[in-house]
């Protein structure tokens, strides 16, 4: 039985750790419109998730690696962010730049997969 891609693994388990942090955060969020903003990061995040989960099994690269060490880095920053939600133009630029990586992670498992 093949096994996990690690690298996917790691980068399912930042996205799935960056949504639980989302959720958190809109539990004690009082402003309607930063609620707003939040739930809409964290449906793109879940998009994503699910994206991952069907790669789970794909091929392994040191290219793969390199870009989940990027996601690894954003995801740090995106932490930061969220504490420092009210700063909202912050925490969005913060969001993107984690999905711009997550993104290049993504597309490149998902070429690396179709390769095999």
């Amino acid at each position: 039985m093949p096994a996990q891609n690690p690298d996917i693994v790691a980068l399912y388990q930042s996205l799935c750790g960056q949504q639980d942090t989302l959720s958190a955060a809109i539990q004690t969020t009082t402003d309607p419109k930063l609620a707003g903003t939040i739930a809409t990061e964290i449906q793109e995040i879940a998009h994503r998730i699910v994206l991952v989960q069907n790669l789970l099994f794909g091929a392994e690269s040191p290219e793969l690696t390199a870009a989940v060490r990027g996601v690894n880095a954003a995801s740090e920053n995106l932490t930061m962010a969220i504490a420092r939600r009210q700063q909202v133009t912050g925490f969005l630029n913060s969001v993107s730049a984690y999905l711009t990586c997550v993104d290049s992670a993504i597309d490149l498992a998902k070429t690396l997969a179709a390769a095999a």
